[in-house]
């Protein structure tokens, strides 16, 4: 069933490859001498490419937009990388793809994130150095500069997801939450380290000794952006700066995230199951799911692959839903996350975060009301908090009504619900 799905995502976007989405960067919208960095890619059949016409379906240009960060040395010397998104209907989103740019070690690169470029690749290489997919022989007279401070996708990711697909992240930028498994006072960023956020994959955080922040002090978690790529055979995140490391908190809690993958979605098919006072026991403990299901519609319900189920409330309420924990955790909490996202092609909705240190006699708001719906996928929310001693924690859908005119108050799905233990 999951290479279904997969099989399924693949073909809703295949047909898509000559719609390009404006992204604020002028190589968007081009001309058939120009191709995308997804196309790129696919030419590559295991064998160094020359490309040009005969490689590229007669295509000479590719395009993309900087997003590597050669001044900050966690990069290989003269190289850079590039990405585009190809423009896609399908519920699950734009497809994102880049590739490294070699224009050789002695070489000085002058772009920086957020560099709009054309490239000329015809007569250059496509092939694999130290396991990435890598545009060589670039010379600097066949690159142009098309604009500055464009805007590029960051994809809320964990770290499972990359790992079930990872050539398809591949030099592409990515954020996410992780322990820092071999944590501890003193430790820096230099080389080697392993991520753990308890998705069903680690990944390695690899920094060149080099690096202007290689001795930056570990944190024992945070919120980290950066670049997935291959050091050899092996599948590593490499943060562009120091700027990458952000939301530093607390480690993760045992089971957590929460990723509502068991029970199966029919414990759960019903948005008001009174018989069970809408009570049902998920990996972490028992919950209160109220107005809400088990959802697992592929595309529809926003799920993080290669998962099979998530959240979804209801629509169109005018009392709140909840997805709530019916227990508390012991040791307070420095930071919570969770994906969202609207139901299929219904209007947005809003949710806020609550917290109950009173064993959910009385909640609190923390944090602002969360309404910023992607049209399509789903974003990931960050809750920074300060709170000792036992805690639990809700999401409060906000009944606003029936969807009008005026009122956005359709069905929202609820995903990897993580909470990291208080500094």
């Amino acid at each position: 069933m999951k290479f279904l799905q997969y099989s399924l995502l693949i073909a809703g976007v295949v047909s898509m490859t000559s719609c390009l989405k404006d992204y604020n960067n002028p190589a968007e919208g081009v001309l058939a001498s120009d191709v995308n960095i997804w196309a790129v890619r696919n030419a590559f059949k295991g064998n160094a490419l020359e490309l040009g016409p005969n490689t590229l379906s007669g295509a000479v240009n590719t395009y993309g937009v900087v997003v590597s960060d050669a001044a900050s040395k966690n990069i290989a010397p003269g190289t850079f990388i590039l990405q585009s998104d190809l423009a896609s209907p399908n519920q699950a989103g734009d497809i994102t793809r880049g590739i490294v740019v070699d224009m050789g070690a002695s070489t000085v690169v002058p772009f920086v994130p957020g560099d709009s470029l054309k490239i000329n690749v015809e007569g250059a290489k496509l092939e694999k150095v130290n396991g990435r997919m890598t545009i060589t022989g670039v010379k600097a007279e066949k690159i142009t500069k098309l604009a500055s401070n464009a805007s590029f996708t960051i994809r809320p990711v964990t770290l499972n997801m990359v790992a079930s697909s990872f050539d398809d992240y591949e030099s592409t930028v990515v954020s996410f939450h992780a322990d820092l498994k071999d944590y501890s006072a003193g430790a820096t960023f230099s080389g080697e380290h392993t991520l753990y956020d308890n998705s069903g994959a680690d990944l390695t955080l690899l920094t060149r000794s080099d690096a202007a922040f290689a001795a930056d002090p570990l944190p024992a978690n945070a919120g980290l952006t950066g670049v997935v790529t291959y050091e050899g055979e092996k599948k590593v995140v490499q943060l562009r700066s120091a700027a990458d490391v952000q939301s530093a908190s607390g480690q993760l809690y045992a089971g957590f995230p929460e990723s509502f993958e068991s029970p199966d979605f029919t414990a759960k098919s019903s948005y008001n199951m009174t018989a069970t006072n809408n009570d049902i026991d998920l990996k972490t403990g028992n919950w209160k799911l109220l107005q809400a299901i088990l959802g697992n519609t592929f595309l529809r319900d926003k799920y993080n692959l290669p998962g099979k189920q998530c959240v979804r409330m209801q629509q169109n309420l005018s009392s709140s839903g909840y997805v709530q924990m019916n227990f508390d955790l012991p040791d307070g909490a420095s930071k919570v996350t969770v994906f969202y996202g609207k139901y299929y092609t219904d209007v947005p909705s809003t949710f806020r975060l609550e917290y109950s240190t009173n064993g959910g006699t009385t909640w609190t708001q923390t944090g602002a009301d969360v309404k910023d719906m992607p049209e399509r996928g789903s974003k990931q929310a960050v809750f920074m908090v300060n709170i000792s001693g036992p805690v639990r924690f809700r999401i409060n859908k906000r009944g606003l009504g029936t969807s009008s005119a005026t009122i956005n108050n359709g069905r929202l799905c609820i995903e990897d619900f993580a909470i990291y233990k208080a500094l």
